[in-house]
């Protein structure tokens, strides 16, 4: 689920797992490693839009893509 605040998205792990196309277990492992940044409400992890656009490009630069 993603929740609309001003300008940005914030985003919950399944969506997250969704546009990344990996498991939800896997994107809890990136923000618990900090590869990906977030912030944890309670039990929930939640990442914005801009931070999500920033590991996508972050992830190309490395992978050789531009």
């Amino acid at each position: 689920m993603s929740i609309k605040i001003d300008d940005d998205s914030l985003f919950d792990v399944p969506a997250l797992a969704t546009a990344l196309g990996i498991k939800e277990k896997t994107v809890r492992k990136l923000l618990g490693e900090g590869q990906i940044k977030g912030k944890k409400l309670g039990r929930k992890w939640y990442v914005t839009g801009t931070t999500l656009k920033a590991y996508f490009n972050e992830t190309s630069v490395e992978n050789g893509e531009k």
